[in-house]
């Protein structure tokens, strides 16, 4: 396994041998590894979302995530948004020190990240007041953003993204990022409407399809709360079809939308138990209708937030006899639903670290 100095960014990226490689070492369960498109990728994958910026949580992150790669975990979620820029920057020094180490390789390992909020950096801004400063100066008065692009926060302008993944590849000390998504586009729709949103994300896309070609991202995707879980009859709803049409209009049938996020689990099961999706005049469900078409399926928000834990039905707790407690059964009931590639928690306290690494292995 080659080691990798600190002068510049890690080059390379996930690939199906360095993914293969890392499956074949790993002390997990069968089953633990599943392979959607031509990578292998673990059922579960490290978020970074909760926590404070810097600090404390820097250092808990990066354990977690060094704790994680021994143990059979080769996928790491995280977002420019995360903890103010601080997850990222993180994540690529955890990652820096596993592979300087020869703990793994960068091949090995599948790195997702996010952008489309506008985000703050915790170096410059700490308050209120510098955090709105900071936000103004950088995307409006320079004139990266558009204002009348802007909603909710959110942007999906080519020239802003561009910008944010400079800024994540930068903080993770990647050449390239495995899977870049962007947030919550389903804002975008309720604003623009069908057409106008179409002719967005068709825009959207194509400048992605750039940075692929580039070698900056080698894949991208969507990042969704509620917009492929509502009925197909709300506003807000993202259709599957419409959203691959847009990529195969910005990159033809070699196009790289390979990604899909949403919130999947006990709490919130619509991703695949609600027929959301028109399918050939009938109606499926979002993960249904993405099996078996190469796309990688993660799982957000499987524990809802913590809010789940005491509140797992005994019913449900009995079908999951080998989980000891309601978080272990909430994550495997995720993991366990066919077409869901990976489930992403975020753990930063060891006992729960602990806890996801005995899951891996069950």
């Amino acid at each position: 396994m080659s080691l990798h100095s600190n002068s510049g960014p890690i080059p390379g990226r996930a690939t199906p041998e360095g993914t293969r490689r890392y499956a074949a070492r790993a002390p997990a369960c069968a089953g633990h590894f599943r392979a959607p498109d031509r990578l292998l990728v673990s059922s579960l994958a490290l978020g970074t979302r909760q926590g404070a910026p810097g600090g404390v949580d820097d250092l808990l992150y990066r354990s977690a995530l060094e704790t994680l790669l021994e143990a059979g975990c080769n996928v790491v979620d995280t977002a420019l948004s995360d903890r103010m820029q601080t997850s990222e920057r993180a994540v690529g020094a955890a990652l820096a020190r596993a592979i300087a180490t020869g703990l793994v390789a960068r091949d090995e390992v599948v790195v997702v990240t996010k952008g489309g909020a506008l985000t703050a950096d915790a170096r410059f801004a700490q308050t209120r007041a510098e955090v709105h400063r900071h936000l103004v100066a950088t995307y409006l008065e320079s004139g990266l953003v558009d204002p009348d692009r802007l909603v909710g926060g959110h942007c999906m302008q080519p020239r802003f993204l561009r910008d944010q993944i400079a800024r994540s590849r930068a903080n993770l000390g990647l050449e390239t990022i495995d899977f870049y998504l962007v947030q919550e586009p389903e804002l975008h729709l309720r604003e623009l409407g069908p057409d106008g949103f179409r002719d967005a994300l068709v825009e959207t896309f194509a400048a992605l399809e750039d940075e692929v070609a580039h070698g900056h991202i080698a894949a991208y995707g969507v990042c969704t709360w509620n917009g492929f879980l509502v009925p197909h009859t709300e506003r807000e709803h993202l259709s599957v079809f419409d959203v691959f049409e847009a990529a195969l209009e910005a990159g033809s049938g070699d196009h790289h939308l390979r990604a899909v996020q949403m919130p999947y689990g006990l709490a919130v099961g619509e991703g695949a138990a609600l027929a959301s999706q028109l399918s050939g005049g009938a109606t499926a469900s979002v993960v249904e209708l993405l099996v078996d078409t190469g796309t990688l399926v993660l799982a957000s928000a499987p524990l809802f937030g913590g809010r789940i834990v005491g509140h797992v039905p005994a019913f449900v707790r009995a079908a999951y006899p080998e989980t000891r407690g309601d978080a272990q059964c909430a994550l495997q009931f995720a993991r366990s639903t066919h077409g869901v590639s990976t489930v992403v928690v975020g753990l930063r306290e060891p006992a729960h670290v602990d806890a996801a690494v005995a899951l891996a292995r069950t």
